[in-house]
């Protein structure tokens, strides 16, 4: 996948350099979005917020996804939706959509990243992220509220997890909001931000540990809640098979 940025000002775009036109700076504009009715859902994703909307370039089908960066923990309570700017390829967004783009040619199973945006304000910036949409596609956290999920779909995860850590990429929140089944139960890894690339290590069992403790935080706060530790053994054995072989995409 080929890549190309460009800057006006205080702000940069990068972008997948295979659509035409190229994206432009309004289209990470939350409230341009809404203004235009391109709009068609609005919720949360990981730490950001997240717009779903028809893409403003003609031919491109589906949907795509804009997420923007907002912090966590006490320190949101200061610094809100910015972030220290350290040069602009140490920019979160940067980092993130390159990464993805590296898995994408990969063939492993994440969202195609479609643009970018920083934009720099004094010493901090803020962050956007386009991505495409997922159809037909529903996360692990949804999936459980409305009924048990099946064993093969149990072990795909943990064989899909596999495939990414075999390649080195560490996944630095995963939980069930961020895995995503869809209408094939195929199995997607989302919102890579801090993410990165390692050497094979003691961080693979954490992510595994990780993913534990958030399905039984789960289980422990929803009424409805379909799990048990029987079926993350199943996810376990998935992992510990033989990886998945190929790739899928979009």
């Amino acid at each position: 996948m080929d890549v190309r940025w460009r800057h006006s000002g205080s702000e940069y775009l990068i972008h997948d350099a295979a659509l035409d036109p190229a994206p432009e700076f309004w289209m990470l504009e939350a409230p341009v979005l809404r203004e235009r009715g391109l709009v068609t859902a609005e919720g949360a994703g990981g730490r950001g917020q997240v717009l779903f909307f028809d893409p403003p370039i003609p031919g491109v089908g589906g949907l795509w996804v804009l997420r923007h960066f907002l912090r966590g923990g006490g320190v949101a309570r200061v610094l809100g939706d910015r972030y220290l700017w350290t040069g602009l390829r140490r920019s979160r967004p940067w980092r993130e959509f390159e990464l993805m783009v590296r898995m994408r040619d990969e063939g492993l199973p994440v969202p195609r990243p479609v643009a970018a945006r920083v934009q720099r304000v004094g010493a901090c910036y803020r962050a956007d992220l386009i991505t495409v949409n997922v159809p037909d596609a529903k996360s692990l956290d949804q999936r459980l509220r409305e009924a048990p999920v099946a064993t093969g779909v149990w072990h795909r995860v943990g064989s899909t997890i596999r495939r990414f850590h075999d390649s080195g990429y560490c996944h630095a929140d995963l939980n069930s909001r961020n895995i995503l089944i869809d209408a094939c139960e195929r199995v997607w890894l989302l919102d890579w931000d801090r993410g990165r690339q390692r050497a094979p290590g003691s961080w693979q069992a954490g992510n595994l540990a990780r993913l534990q403790r958030d399905l039984r935080k789960r289980a422990r706060l929803l009424a409805r809640w379909h799990y048990s530790e029987l079926v993350f053994e199943q996810l376990r054995a998935g992992y510990f098979d033989s990886p998945v072989k190929g790739g899928q995409r979009d």
